[in-house]
């Protein structure tokens, strides 16, 4: 080969090593570019612990979102099957948010569309990351991963409102906050599983309409503890062999819990004395697991 091949050859050496120079260049500021800009929305590892342990914690006593400052807030959100709490948020527009978000049970995603807001919600974790929503509107929250039969049911959503459209609702909030609509919440955070009208799914979660009254006239305490603490493991309704997991709504109020059993056991059922907030309040604080609701059902129910 004589020495114009190889001159040919060392220059076409030396461009291809210049373009993929330039190219890792180009990689490298297209990286500093985003960790700058997009950094806040990468959700970072805030605490670890049993979920037990992180939902004691007092930002998730009560789940919601808490307006910290001008042009600031924080959301927590707890993540369970089939749905999140709180399901709905509304958020003014042009605040920056502190998203905290854990899980009760199993993992969950949290993705927001048409945003870049997507984390693996993982129990034992508490993930927190930041974000402005600088339009207003309404943001479809879903569930990424697959977390059990009523997965395609945990949906929730974000409403961006001006700062004076956010006062304005706000006091239309307060202004009925002490009505308690049992069948809202059942709607939200029960129908998911056992079905609009009660009637359970087949093999999978029990049938309430009916039930619900029997139980009720067996041991008030045993509904009130099955969604004060949840449910776990083996049981029988009606001859149908059901095992999963209920998972808790101690996050409810006692006003709110009431509301709910109050639905509940109206849902093709005889009458049955209303429940009161302070029958929830007086099963508070035992402090049970759902195993522990299961051994108490065995004990005052049988199966």
């Amino acid at each position: 080969m004589d020495e114009r091949h190889h001159d040919q050859i060392a220059k076409w050496e030396r461009r291809w090593i210049a373009a993929s120079g330039l190219m890792s260049l180009v990689f490298v500021i297209l990286i500093a570019y985003n960790l700058a800009t997009e950094g806040g929305h990468i959700a970072q590892v805030a605490a670890r612990g049993t979920p037990e342990t992180l939902l004691s914690r007092e930002i998730f006593a009560e789940p919601g979102l808490r307006i910290t400052g001008p042009g600031q807030a924080q959301v927590s959100i707890v993540a369970q099957a089939f749905n999140f709490v709180p399901e709905r948020i509304r958020i003014p527009v042009d605040t920056e948010v502190t998203f905290y978000l854990t899980s009760r049970d199993v993992i969950h995603g949290w993705q927001v569309v048409n945003t870049n807001l997507n984390v693996e919600v993982i129990p034992g974790e508490i993930s927190v990351l930041r974000y402005t929503f600088t339009r207003p509107g309404t943001y479809l929250t879903v569930c990424n991963q697959y977390c059990g039969i009523g997965h395609q049911n945990m949906l929730g959503e974000i409403e961006v409102v001006s700062a004076s459209d956010f006062a304005r609702v706000d006091d239309d909030d307060a202004m009925v906050a002490d009505v308690v609509d049992g069948a809202q919440l059942y709607a939200a955070n029960c129908a998911s599983c056992h079905g609009p009208a009660g009637a359970g799914i087949a093999g999978a979660f029990p049938p309430l309409a009916g039930h619900a009254a029997e139980l009720a006239e067996q041991s008030r305490p045993y509904l009130i503890d099955s969604l004060l603490y949840g449910l776990q493991g083996q049981i029988v309704v009606r001859g149908t062999t059901y095992n999963g997991v209920m998972p808790a709504w101690g996050q409810l109020s006692d006003d709110e819990i009431a509301a709910v059993l109050d639905h509940i056991v109206e849902l093709g059922g005889p009458s049955v004395e209303p429940f009161e907030a302070d029958e929830v309040a007086a099963e508070r604080g035992k402090g049970w697991s759902p195993s522990d609701v299961l051994e108490f059902r065995r004990q005052v129910i049988g199966q």
